[in-house]
């Protein structure tokens, strides 16, 4: 990959220098994320700490640094990305409790979180469940399903905002995250450290039996596998897995890539395949379903490495 080893000495020293935190370069990236296929990235730094988050930043070229979750929302080129990657662990899978609600740190995985919040009588989030994502993931795409949503329960989100070349941390309010269907006002460069959220009184076995029902009907409509969930975000009053078949799409192939036959707007990929193979499979159907539905769907995961042209119209930029 063009630019893998070319990080700045001085940039290099002052990752060294960070306690709280391992940096890998020349990492292996695709492998990393749920589609399982992919490149490399320039490197990797695992944050341990809150501390160490704040230098970390102050450190690493912000248009070049991608938040990696539990890696369900990303695809990434054969030919690797030309950035770095941060995970978030230790400190950030932290979950506080009180009587009406929890803080989350931003790693906490939210079928877990769906479960011990369920497990501890505070209900509301069992809808998470289904969600293969973090928490600063959820935040930051107002994750949701089955009825509702990350808008719905959060209170309010610890950021690390980018703004006139330097980040700022900050405690952002539901109403001043922006949050609608699938986006927020959080910026590519933003950083999400954790959140707060209300929550309800509700019997643990209540709370079980939704999740349970939740986990079948994932199970019997959603195929498993290296995919990385919904490609598409619905459009307004509509559904993408209805639209790819309306289009004749569902079950297509594209070399290593297929459109799978167990729900239209899940793209598959095979063991050992090609993360060119998926990407131009998803352009393929979104170009189809523009030319002879006139509707113009946007991806809801995000592509690294790929052709920026066309990155930028998929994700409806």
């Amino acid at each position: 990959m063009k630019g893998i080893g070319d990080l700045s000495a001085e940039m290099r020293k002052q990752l060294s220098d960070i306690k709280g935190c391992t940096v890998t370069y020349d990492a292996e990236f695709g492998a990393k994320t749920t589609y399982r296929v992919g490149g490399k990235c320039l490197a990797m730094i695992a944050c341990q700490t809150v501390s160490s988050l704040a230098q970390i930043l102050d450190a690493v070229v912000p248009g070049h640094l991608y938040v990696l979750g539990n890696g369900s929302n990303t695809l990434v080129s054969d030919h690797g990305w030309d950035g770095v990657v941060l995970t978030l662990n230790s400190e950030f899978c932290r979950i506080d409790l009180s009587s009406d609600g929890a803080t989350l740190g931003a790693a906490v995985s939210l079928p877990m979180a769906a479960r011990q919040l369920a497990k501890n009588g505070l209900g509301g989030m069992e809808w998470a469940v289904g969600i293969p994502g973090t928490v600063g993931g959820a935040v930051k795409m107002n994750a949701g399903g089955h009825g509702s949503d990350t808008a719905a329960w959060i209170e309010g989100a610890t950021v690390y905002r980018f703004s006139e070349g330097s980040y700022r941390l900050e405690r952002v309010s539901s109403s001043g995250l922006g949050l609608s269907y699938r986006s927020s006002n959080i910026g590519e460069r933003d950083v999400v450290a954790s959140a707060s959220f209300h929550l309800v009184a509700r019997d643990q076995e209540q709370s079980n039996r939704l999740i349970s029902q939740i986990v079948r009907w994932r199970r019997d409509h959603q195929p498993g596998g290296q995919n990385a969930g919904s490609v598409f975000a619905n459009p307004e009053n509509d559904h993408a897995a209805r639209l790819i078949e309306l289009g004749g799409l569902k079950g297509y192939r594209f070399n290593s890539a297929e459109v799978s036959t167990k729900h239209a707007n899940f793209i598959q990929s095979s063991p050992g395949g090609s993360a060119e193979d998926v990407f131009e499979l998803i352009w393929l159907v979104q170009q189809r379903i523009e030319r002879e539905l006139g509707i113009r769907l946007r991806t809801e995961i995000k592509l690294l490495g790929f052709d920026r042209d066309r990155s930028l119209y998929l994700r409806g930029e």
